[in-house]
């Protein structure tokens, strides 16, 4: 009796699961049949590859070649995806299996991801369960599950605007190197959101197109600030003493060096100077003299004058100048791989994300764009069945949070939750 109501619960799940993906699946349809003109092709689609990600699947429909926009749009609407992609690459025959397919260059592609970013906010609205045991909590899963000692976890994964604010002040960051460091134009610079968690940025320049796998490493190591040394970059001292420094102005990481130790110096808390290695009492004469510093600092940075003033020693330089790396550059955690794979899929604009349903969309102005509000795609109102999901925003209002519950809401907001596996179809 006990396996007949376990095989009776699995069946149930199961077929709830078949409903959620169905309708799903035809909400898409709808939505690509009736906008399927918005879909945006990438530039010089036909030396591309481009590929199909099933519903409830883990395997891709993929090699193919697409000679129109048309082409693409009947292969959407037959294959209804949960996902549609592109290569970053481009093949002289883009169709054929990769050993012959002729690799003719790629676009430098950076993935900036919520999910790579820490944020607190992530123990409010993600959460993990034990496979072992069934044990679920929020935030992000522990080494080890501390009620059996298991190791393998399910994660939940959710979006707010916190991390997504944190997600685009990373392509800031990053168009700031690629502009000012790199001397690539603004018009070579190419942003998208995701339709989920954050950003694509796409450089698509001849200059870069060619670049093998190691020159783009290159590149990724000197935005994550990695090998950076801080007395490379300026910071030493003359004959009798005197020490000089990077500057505000200076060019490259001299200049991001520069204008974090001088915010650290003139606006760090006494708790972060603290940090750096100054004792208290230091700290906060730092503070009290901020604002006749302020003032003989405003062409220069008189670092010997510091150094001379708060005895400060090179343990200290070198502590002030490793936390100017961590704020200047992108966090270590970032995809790198998508930027170093020179075959890379990278997801369609004006395309689906199936785990939001929102839309992949190319962003002109990051900062007016709203993740919640300019992607939604669906119109109308929904009913879904609830099953645990965290406060949200979408469009301009707060929804949740839900649990075991059955709620009417507009179909963005309903798809968000089916998408995100929490949520079904109400049963008729």
């Amino acid at each position: 009796m006990p396996r007949s109501g376990g095989g009776c619960e699995t069946a149930l799940a199961g077929s709830l699961e078949r409903a959620r993906i169905n309708f799903i699946k035809q909400a898409f349809l709808q939505y690509y049949s009736k906008h399927g003109s918005r879909i945006a092709l990438p530039p010089d689609f036909r030396s591309r590859e481009f590929a199909f990600l099933a519903f409830g699947e883990k395997f891709m429909t993929r090699h193919k070649a697409i000679g129109s926009h048309e082409e693409l749009v009947n292969n959407i609407r037959m294959l209804v995806p949960s996902d549609v992609y592109y290569s970053t690459a481009y093949y002289a025959k883009p169709a054929e299996v990769m050993e012959r397919k002729g690799w003719l260059g790629s676009d430098l592609v950076f993935d900036v991801d919520a999910d790579h970013i820490e944020t607190p906010c992530k123990a409010n609205h993600d959460k993990w369960r034990c496979i072992g045991c069934g044990l679920s909590k929020q935030g992000k899963p522990p080494n080890q599950c501390p009620n059996c000692g298991g190791a393998r976890f399910e994660e939940r994964t959710w979006l707010c605007d916190e991390c997504l604010k944190a997600a685009k002040n990373e392509v800031v960051k990053l168009i700031d190197f690629l502009a000012n460091d790199f001397g690539v134009p603004d018009q070579d610079m190419h942003v998208f959101f995701s339709g989920h968690r954050g950003y694509h940025l796409h450089v698509r320049t001849e200059q870069v197109r060619r670049l093998d796998e190691s020159q783009r490493k290159e590149i990724v190591d000197y935005v994550l600030g990695l090998g950076l040394d801080v007395f490379f970059q300026g910071l030493y001292k003359k004959p009798k003493d005197v020490i000089v420094g990077p500057q505000r102005n200076d060019p490259g990481w001299r200049g991001r060096f520069a204008r974090e130790a001088y915010r650290l110096i003139m606006k760090g808390t006494e708790e972060e100077l603290v940090a750096l290695g100054f004792s208290p009492r230091r700290a906060r004469l730092i503070i009290k003299e901020r604002p006749e510093r302020e003032e003989s600092w405003q062409k220069e940075i008189l670092w010997s004058e510091f150094e001379d003033r708060f005895h400060v020693n090179d343990a200290t330089w070198r502590t002030i100048f490793e936390r100017a790396i961590s704020k200047g550059a992108l966090p270590a955690e970032i995809d790198t791989v998508v930027t170093t794979d020179i075959h890379r899929l990278i997801r369609l604009p004006e395309t689906l994300n199936g785990k939001t349903g929102l839309r992949a969309m190319a962003v002109s102005n990051l900062g007016t764009f709203d993740p919640f509000v300019d992607p939604i795609a669906f119109e109308g109102e929904e009913t879904v069945q609830v099953t645990d999901a965290p406060a949200f925003r979408m469009g301009n209002t707060n929804y949740g949070p839900y649990i075991k519950q059955d709620v009417t809401l507009p179909a963005a907001a309903a798809m968000l939750l089916l998408c995100k596996g929490v949520g079904g179809p109400t049963q008729k």
